[in-house]
């Protein structure tokens, strides 16, 4: 590996964190202590003007001491907000009782006020990207929500503040997701067909009472559509205000009633909802009491008015406190690491470290020296004198903890109003016995609010390093001596894509990369798309140069023709060619080299944003699991890219994910936007992938590269969970889905380094994912049987990946046959339960298709009787003989009337009720029909006039007073599915 690469990389490892670093595994440092919440941090956007900063804080302390009682009550006493931060703009002066922040950033905040997305408007919403049980990205306010918190208006479109922020916290820490159906959601409908009539789709212990009007014409009546039989698109529903229900706060918690959520008991599990969807039918409360919460903090009983909620007003001072902390053992000197360390530091303080920024320099072997205390670093003198006190010098023995704990001190018994910080952690090797470890002084550094960004150099790095980063919301790097620089590239990288505490003239952008084949005469020719919001100091650059002889030329030619080949040396390992300001288009370019080199050279093209540019598109790379991941056999590891334009998702793209293993090998994913497998939601602007290759102890290293298309758009669409007042007059947003093309482009982004401390033992490891998407359609029907198609999205024989061994298909008229663990339940109780067999298939096929395709299998079913419901699901088997688990479910209908009516996506809660929108088919083309059944159909109709006159007589001669039956409720909108 070159030194100038090398410093390369490092210098921008540090620029990227004094920028302001966005991700990392670890979303949050709130914990949960005697039963309550510490560290909840709100955050406030730039973008919200002073004079509204007494209101806003106001509110936001009155919606917390509104939702702790409320959750208080929901978690059965075991958990309430006891302190909360809000981090205000650094534009707001003089705020009463505003202290300096110490690691509360933006970014990392749990719950943000800021501007609206267009689809949004002042919705409360929660983006969701991960699976059932697993925490959200953050909670998303708008200064016009926050506002006019408790105006009656907002009250009655969203609901009061206490319960919905207890909502929106349940997405984000628990992992929970809606008991609701949405208008113009043809997924999660605002209505399904319960007991001889349409619901609305809830989630409720008690049967809802309702009256139904038609928003278009705002009249009591809604239309039917002729062809779904279910409410058009203009119905809507109010629930009585006599209906009060104590759940579930996941489906109508705008109800002064209600406050708890749905549990075992009162789940409706049939219901189609986004939450049975990715739990697999459990309730809320169930998959709530799973969370490590509540698995340490029982119930204990709290007085809320003795311990009321402590709020902490603090605000960024805007500069950059920073301690380097090298290990300068013996081990340093193998590959001549530490010359590399130190080029790559000088480098970055003389080039990149921001003006005014505070830095400190700690070495460490068996005991760790100050070399510089934290200074400014404001101009060339002072960035000199902080280069010539950079180590040099190697000792004996390591101790990594020496290190951390001085520098903790460093950065927390000073003078300066603000505390905590970033501390850079350089190391190749592991933590001698006998000496202060990581794990001896952790507590020390999370309690101090610095952040901790992990470089380890060689296999030999300390395996703790990962989660010390993790725990402090920082991340990882990890290099091989005998790198080709792609690590290092992703690292120089790792965060040019943030863009809430960076100022877009600091956004760095990867358009283009290649590796040059070693020991061959390798020329490099290609081209890439600078688009509207790009294009400043546009450079190719060649890495990793053995010989500057070793380049003969190089050249890039703009749209026009203009060929730009005047390249500077940057160092004596790099070069690069660089257009200040590149014209928008498609450009080419080409490296030329004199002889083959052992060392593999890189090429790459980057640029930075426009300066007009307010909104650039950006990639997040990041594995959401984190740097460390203990047991990959237990762990399922997916990689992420998020890809938006502020907060418009970018949808349709091309999106792939580059890992090298800790043996070199590489593996591409193609990541996904679909909403199946590991996609939590579709068309969320969040592409996603499992990792099922983690077979290798030690350190991966991952990048995620975006291609635009054709397709490409920028989605004004919404999503996330949204707090919807469904029972209201007023629209709370617009349910179309406004979507802007856009001109090509492409973002190549790192995702830093995540350590396996066991492999998984096979490429069997995992059992085949879940199918989510299983739908039914009608096909055709007679009087004797039932023809339906099945469609599914195939899983993988791993997860998403590769090709399953086969399905197993079920169904029955009790839809609990056929759901979760008693998919397998052989006993007499499940005799109505049918299996579906491959004789049965007429059309399509059962053969399993590669993971991510659509499936289609069509079926005929002869053991069904007319008038009632029948529930289907599947798994899929792997070559290994392992179950996956059980889909969603899919349903058919059969008439009276021996015609096939058919739902997919609707459900009942009690069984023998027919629950789902039906349609009539008559197959007029049926063998026979003409003349036989005409006949059959007269006798039918004689004898039937025959049966009815008698039975009049019978009424008439028989006639008693009229029973009175107990409970049956006289408004049949009193019904409940």
């Amino acid at each position: 590996m070159d030194t100038t690469m090398l410093t390369r990389w490092f210098a921008l490892v540090l620029a990227i964190h004094c920028t302001g670093w966005m991700d990392s595994s670890a979303a949050t440092r709130v914990d949960i202590v005697d039963n309550g919440y510490v560290n909840l941090v709100f955050a406030i956007s730039d973008a919200v003007p002073q004079d509204q900063s007494g209101i806003i804080i106001s509110n936001i302390k009155k919606m917390i001491i509104e939702a702790s009682p409320v959750l208080y009550v929901a978690t059965g006493d075991r958990a309430y907000f006891k302190s909360v931060r809000i981090l205000i703009p650094n534009s707001w002066k003089d705020v009463q009782g505003a202290t300096a922040s110490s690691w509360e950033t933006f970014e990392k905040a749990d719950v943000i006020v800021d501007t609206p997305n267009v689809k949004h408007k002042n919705t409360p919403y929660t983006q969701q990207t991960r699976g059932c049980g697993e925490p959200g990205e953050k909670i998303h306010l708008t200064p016009e929500y926050v506002a006019t918190l408790d105006k009656e208006k907002n009250v009655q479109m969203y609901g009061k503040p206490g319960k919905v922020f207890v909502h929106e916290w349940a997405h984000y820490r628990y992992g929970v997701f809606n008991e609701y159906g949405t208008p113009d959601e043809d997924k999660y409908p605002l209505f399904y067909q319960g007991h001889n009539k349409l619901m609305p789709n809830l989630c409720t212990d008690i049967p809802p009472v309702f009256t139904l009007y038609d928003e278009s014409k705002n009249s009591p009546n809604c239309k039917t559509d002729s062809v779904t039989n279910l409410y058009d698109k203009n119905c809507r529903y109010r629930l009585d205000k006599n209906f009060k229900p104590r759940s579930s706060l996941m489906a109508n918690h705008s109800l002064d009633s209600v406050s708890h959520f749905c549990n075992e008991t009162t789940h409706n599990k049939m219901a189609k909802t986004a939450h049975n969807t990715m739990c697999g039918g459990e309730s809320v409360t169930s998959v709530m009491m799973r969370n490590p919460d509540f698995a340490k903090n029982k119930t204990k009983q709290v007085d809320l008015d003795k311990m009321p909620t402590n709020f902490t007003i603090v605000r960024s001072k805007g500069s950059k406190r920073f301690v380097l902390v090298v290990d300068v053992s013996a081990s340093m000197r193998i590959n001549n690491r530490i010359d590399k360390v130190g080029e790559a530091m000088r480098s970055w303080i003389k080039n990149d470290l921001p003006s005014g920024s505070k830095l400190g320099i700690v070495s460490f072997s068996w005991y760790p020296h100050i070399l510089s205390e934290l200074k400014v670093v404001n101009d060339l003198k002072s960035r000199q004198e902080m280069m010539k006190v950079l180590p040099t010098e190697l000792f004996s023995a390591t101790c990594i903890g020496c290190g951390l704990d001085l520098a903790v001190k460093m950065l927390s018994e000073t003078k300066d109003e603000e505390k905590g910080g970033t501390i850079v952690l350089v190391t190749d090797g592991k933590n001698s016995p006998g000496y202060l470890d990581i794990a001896a002084v952790q507590k020390d550094v999370v309690k101090a609010g610095v952040r901790v960004i992990s470089v380890g150099f060689g296999k030999e790095a300390d395996n703790n390093i990962e989660n010390l980063a993790d725990l402090t919301d920082g991340k990882s790097y990890f290099i091989h001596d005998d790198d080709s620089s792609e690590a290092l590239e992703q690292a120089f990288l790792g965060a040019c894509t943030q863009q809430w505490n960076v100022q877009n003239s600091e956004l760095k952008f990867k358009l283009f990369e290649e590796k040059v084949e070693a020991n061959k005469v390798t020329n490099v020719e290609g081209s890439f798309n600078v688009d509207p919001m790009v294009g400043h100091n546009l450079k190719l650059t060649v890495f990793n140069l053995e010989k500057q002889t070793n380049l003969e030329s190089m050249h890039l030619v703009d749209p026009q023709g203009n060929v730009f080949s005047s390249f500077e040396w940057q160092g004596t390992t790099a070069a690069s060619v660089t257009v200040n300001l590149a014209k928008m288009g498609k450009w080419n370019l080409k490296v030329k080299f004199s002889r083959a080199q052992s060392a593999l050279p890189l090429v790459t093209v980057t640029t930075q944003v426009q300066p007009t540019v307010k909104v650039p598109i950006t990639t997040i790379c990041k594995v959401p699991q984190g740097a460390y991941i203990e047991d990959a056999n237990k762990q399922k590891i997916r990689i992420h890219a998020d890809v938006r334009k502020g907060t418009s998702p970018v949808l349709g793209a091309k999106v792939k994910a580059f890992l090298v293993k800790p043996n070199a090998e590489s593996e591409i994913l193609d990541l996904m936007d679909d909403g199946a497998n590991a996609d939590t939601m579709a068309n969320d602007g969040v592409y996603s992938k499992f990792y099922t290759g983690a077979t290798v102890k030690g350190r991966y290293t991952v990048k995620c590269q975006v291609v635009s298309n054709d397709d490409t758009l920028i989605s004004q669409g919404f999503f996330g969970s949204a707090s919807l007042q469904l029972h209201g007059t007023d629209k709370v947003f617009d349910g179309s889905d406004e979507r802007i093309p856009l001109h090509n482009f492409t973002r190549i982004a790192s995702g830093g380094s995540f350590q396996v401390g066991t492999p998984v033992s096979s490429y069997d490891a995992y059992p085949p994912g879940n199918v989510r998407d299983l739908s039914v359609t009608l096909v055709n029907d007679t009087v004797t049987n039932v023809t339906v198609e099945l469609k599914w999205t195939a899983p993988g024989d791993e997860l998403d990946t590769g090709t399953v061994s086969h399905y197993e298909l079920k169904y029955s008229e009790i839809a609990d046959d056929v759901m979760n663990s008693n998919f397998d339940d052989e006993s007499p109780v499940r005799k109505r339960r049918s299996v579906i067999k491959e004789d049965d298939l007429v059309a399509g096929s059962l053969e399993p298709i590669e993971a991510g395709s659509l499936q289609t299998a069509t079926f005929r079913l002869t053991e069904v009787r007319p008038g009632r419901p029948y529930y289907v699901t599947l798994r899929a088997v792997d070559k290994a003989d392992n179950a996956g688990p059980v889909s969603n479910l899919g349903v058919f209908f059969v008439s009276d009337k021996s015609s096939l009516l058919i739902r997919d996506d609707f459900n009942v809660k009690f069984e023998g009720s027919s629950g789902f929108e039906t349609r009539d088919i008559v197959n007029v083309n049926q063998s026979g029909f003409h003349v036989t059944s005409l006949l059959l159909a007269g006798i039918g109709l004689i004898l039937i006039a025959c049966l009815c006159v008698t039975l009049l007589m019978a009424i008439i001669k028989h006639a008693r007073a009229p029973p009175v039956y107990v409970g049956v409720p006289t408004n049949k909108n009193h019904d409940f599915p």
